[in-house]
């Protein structure tokens, strides 16, 4: 019943191999000149989930999920990581979602960097056990001047649910067992001409070998960080953006605007703005509220018909917003020194929908953490002129621990 996966095979294997020997080859040379030289940590975590989908009844799986982080830093003008995803993922999720084995063992990278294999446990529950590369960088300094080639997370982000400045790693906010979020394949030159500015040129190239570019341009003025970004998105758009953070106050305020030009069309359109902006605010008691608002003209051009479509879509910049408008509201507390949580919601208001996610996480010791995450949408979709309402339930309970 095993079956490797074929879905991205690639007519490079000889730039899959070389980069792969690259690797082991660097982190033996490391470890052999000295444990000075080389950093190891990582984390090993056992996630349950169920899902109320409409029409699949209750689904479940469980996730066992381990990374590996290697730092190396043979010489002071050169630094390098490795680090390495690894999951097994059993249950009937697997069975019941179909495209769900392909969508988990994609590498949207250039060289594919994953190792994955499927098949079938029995007849109602099957199995995906995945590994992939997701970080795979050396870095050169110089003075003030850096550049980073390789597999790299580029994040020019400011605010915390949406970024429309993220050109190079688009994620979801509804991920629950990915911080490190994924990374790109790029080149990445770095500038710091004061202590408050930096100037940057970032490019990647993906799997379907479309070519992201893009400069950046980073300083502080009136108390404020600003940013100013402009680039090729996907070897398609001309962009142009913006960012900021500061505070209003004693109230943090921050935001991004990107605006999106087709070039095949350059004179026959008016382009595209998606743009987020977001207030937070901490109180002496650790009771902390957030808010933020998304806008998205892409929003108007999506035929999203059911949840699945978006929860698990292949996000990248311009699908941030499945509605041209979303509203984001949070609390968290922290109860005591070892118990933290909260409540999210997100108001959808072109699908009179909504999303609620309470969480609550407790350190069990000093290097392990037990959560407990649920997640609510609720929304009406048109299908064929027909209007009704979807609900979803969504449940994850984890316990992780870090070495």
């Amino acid at each position: 019943m095993e079956k490797f996966s074929r879905m991205k095979q690639k007519s490079r294997p000889e730039i899959r191999i070389a980069v792969l020997l690259i690797a082991m080859l660097s982190v033996s040379a490391m470890s052999i000149q000295g444990q000075e030289y080389v950093e190891f940590d990582g984390y090993l975590s056992d996630m349950q989930s169920v899902y109320k989908i409409p029409d699949l009844n209750w689904l479940w799986e469980n996730n066992l999920h381990n990374r590996l982080n290697f730092h190396f830093y043979p010489v002071n003008w050169l630094t390098g990581s490795i680090q390495v995803r690894n999951r097994f993922i059993t249950g009937n999720t697997t069975v019941k979602f179909p495209g769900y084995a392909e969508g988990i063992q994609a590498d949207k990278g250039f060289v594919d960097l994953s190792f994955a294999a499927s098949g079938r446990l029995n007849d109602h529950s099957g199995y995906i056990a995945y590994s992939n590369i997701d970080r795979l960088w050396l870095q050169f300094t110089v003075g003030s001047f850096e550049a980073k080639i390789g597999r790299q997370r580029i994040n020019w982000g400011q605010t915390f649910v949406w970024n429309p400045n993220d050109l190079f790693n688009s994620y979801t906010y509804f991920e629950v067992d990915y911080p490190e979020r994924p990374g790109s394949d790029a080149v990445r030159l770095q500038y710091y001409p004061g202590m408050t500015s930096s100037i940057e040129l970032a490019a990647k190239i993906d799997s379907a070998e479309k070519v992201t570019a893009a400069a950046y341009f980073r300083t502080n003025a009136l108390a404020y960080d600003f940013q100013f970004l402009g680039g090729i998105y996907n070897g398609a758009d001309l962009i142009l953006g913006t960012g900021w953070s500061g505070n209003l106050w004693k109230i943090a305020f921050r935001g991004e605007l990107s605006y999106f030009r087709d070039m095949a069309n350059f004179h026959d359109t008016t382009g595209y703005l998606i743009t987020s902006a977001g207030l937070d605010y901490t109180f002496s008691n650790s009771l902390c509220f957030r808010t933020e608002l998304l806008y998205s003209a892409f929003a108007r051009d999506l035929d999203i018909t059911n949840f699945l479509q978006f929860y698990a879509g292949d996000l990248d910049v311009k699908t941030l917003g499945f509605t041209e408008w979303a509203f984001f509201f949070n609390v968290s507390y922290l109860f005591t020194p070892l118990i933290n949580g909260g409540m999210a919601a997100i108001i959808y208001p072109e699908w009179k929908g909504f999303y609620i996610g309470p969480n609550l996480e407790a350190s069990i010791t000093n290097n392990m953490d037990l959560s407990f995450i649920f997640q609510f949408f609720s929304a009406e979709f048109e299908v064929n002129s027909i209007t009704s309402r979807e609900n979803n339930t969504l449940g994850f309970l984890r316990l992780k621990w870090n070495f």
